[in-house]
C-alpha cells in the first residue's frame, strides 16, 4: 500500500485540528463511528490531540502551523504503518516512544525517498516531531527521545540558515510612538497606554505571544534582590515554553508604561484581581492569539509599517540587547531559551546578569522617550 493511499486525516474535523466530534447525539452508535465513518482504530490518539491544543498557548503557533504540524506526524505515522516491521499499525497505536533514534532515522529516509513528499515538507515534518517530543518531555516526563537535528543531517535535510525578521530601532520609534497616539480612529481595537505596555512587553522584555497572552496580574510583584538603587526589583513571573517559569526584572521604564496602564484600566473597568489577566481587550477578555495577531497587524499599519509577526517583537528585544553589548548568555536567560536552568535564575541576578540589564537595551531606551512625549 502506497503513503498516499493510507488514511492520514478524518475529513470531519481534517483543517481543524481538534477532537473528531459532533454535538448532536446519536443513540446506539459510537462517537467515532457517528462522527466521520471511521473506526476507532483509525484514529490518533488522545496525547497527539493534546499536543495540537498545546501548540497555540505555549508555542505561538498559529493555526495553519497547527494544521501543518498535525499532517506532518500523521505523514511519519503512515509511513510506519506500511512498514512491516513497525510496532504501528494503526494510528491508534502511535505512541511517541515507539520511535527510536534509528527506526524515525529510517522512516525518514524513505519519506525522503517518495517523489511525492518535497524536502520542506520533510522538514516541516521534523519540526512537527521534535514539537511534540518537546510537548511529551514537559508533560508526561518522557526522557529520551531521538535526535532531531542528527536525523536532518544523515538524511540530508540541513535547514538552511535564515536571519530572524526584527524592527530597526527606527521603526520601533514609530511602533511605540503610533501605540501610545490618542489620534487614532481604531477604538474599538486599540487602547493606547495598554498598547504601549504590550509593545514593552513584547520587544523590551522579549515575551512570547503566549506568555503575553497567559500573564496574569499577580505575576508581577515587588522583591528586593539587592540592596541597590540602580537595580530593578519589580519582578515578573513568566510562565514559558514547557511551562519553564523565569523572574525577570522590570525596568523603570517599563514598570512606568505598566502602571500607567493599570491605572486607565482601574478608571475604566475598576481594580483588577490578580488573577485576572494582564493585558485584556477593549471589552474586559483574555486576549487570544487572533485577536493579539490582529491587534499588531492594525498597529503596524497605522504605524506606516510593514507586517510583522508577534514573534518579530521577541527577535526585536535579543537583537538590541546583542547589540548593546549584553553577554549572549543573560541574553538567553532573559528570552528563556531552551537550555535555561529555572533553579539559577536568582544566584544569576544576584551576581547581576539580569538585574539592570533592560536599561542598556535601545528598545527600553526608545520606551523612555515614548512616554516622556506622552507626559509633554
Amino acid at each position: 500500500m502506497a503513503y498516499r493511499d493510507l488514511p492520514t486525516a478524518c475529513r470531519v474535523f481534517e483543517g481543524k485540528d481538534s477532537l473528531c466530534e459532533r454535538t448532536k447525539p446519536d443513540s446506539g452508535r459510537s462517537k467515532t463511528a457517528r462522527q466521520c465513518g471511521r473506526q476507532k482504530k483509525d484514529h490518533m490518539p488522545a496525547i497527539f490531540h493534546e499536543w495540537l491544543m498545546w501548540l497555540p498557548l505555549y508555542e505561538d503557533k498559529p493555526p495553519h502551523t497547527v494544521r501543518a504540524y498535525s499532517q506532518g506526524v500523521r505523514r511519519v505515522v503512515a509511513f510506519a504503518i506500511a512498514d512491516p516491521k513497525s510496532k504501528i499499525q494503526f494510528p491508534s497505536d502511535f505512541e511517541v516512544d515507539n520511535f527510536d533514534q534509528a527506526g524515525l532515522t529510517d522512516t525518514v529516509r524513505k519519506i525522503r525517498a517518495d517523489g511525492n513528499v518535497s524536502k520542506a515538507t520533510i522538514n516541516q515534518t521534523l519540526a512537527a516531531l521534535k514539537s511534540i517530543f518537546d510537548f511529551c518531555i514537559a508533560d508526561y516526563k518522557l526522557t529520551e527521545v531521538p535526535d532531531i537535528s542528527r536525523i536532518r543531517k544523515v538524511a540530508k535535510l540541513d535547514v538552511p540558515q535564515v536571519d530572524p525578521k526584527y524592527y530597526t530601532a527606527d521603526q520601533l520609534r514609530d511602533l511605540y510612538a503610533e501605540a501610545i497616539s490618542q489620534d487614532n480612529e481604531s477604538g474599538r481595537v486599540r487602547w493606547p497606554s495598554r498598547d504601549l505596555a504590550m509593545c514593552s512587553c513584547l520587544a523590551v522584555l522579549g515575551l512570547r505571544a503566549s506568555e503575553l497572552i497567559t500573564a496574569d496580574r499577580g505575576w508581577l510583584s515587588r522583591e528586593q534582590l539587592e540592596d541597590r538603587d540602580d537595580q530593578a526589583t519589580w519582578m515578573l513571573h513568566v510562565i514559558g515554553k514547557g511551562r519553564r517559569i523565569r523572574r525577570l526584572p522590570l525596568s523603570e521604564e517599563l514598570v512606568s508604561a505598566h502602571n500607567r496602564w493599570q491605572d486607565e484600566r482601574t478608571e475604566r473597568s475598576g481594580r483588577s484581581r490578580p488573577a485576572e489577566p494582564m493585558f485584556v481587550t477593549n471589552d474586559g477578555e483574555r486576549f487570544n492569539y487572533g485577536r493579539l495577531r490582529y491587534w499588531l497587524r492594525l498597529l503596524n499599519s497605522e504605524a506606516g509599517l510593514r507586517d510583522r509577526s508577534l514573534h518579530s517583537l521577541r527577535h526585536t528585544a535579543g537583537v538590541q540587547l546583542a547589540a548593546d553589548a549584553v553577554p549572549m548568555n543573560v541574553i538567553q536567560s532573559l528570552l528563556g531559551h531552551a537550555t535555561i536552568k529555572t533553579t539559577g535564575i536568582y544566584t544569576e541576578l544576584a551576581g547581576g546578569q539580569l538585574v539592570g540589564v533592560l536599561e542598556r537595551s535601545g528598545a527600553n531606551t526608545l520606551l523612555g522617550e515614548a512616554l516622556t512625549g506622552a507626559d509633554r
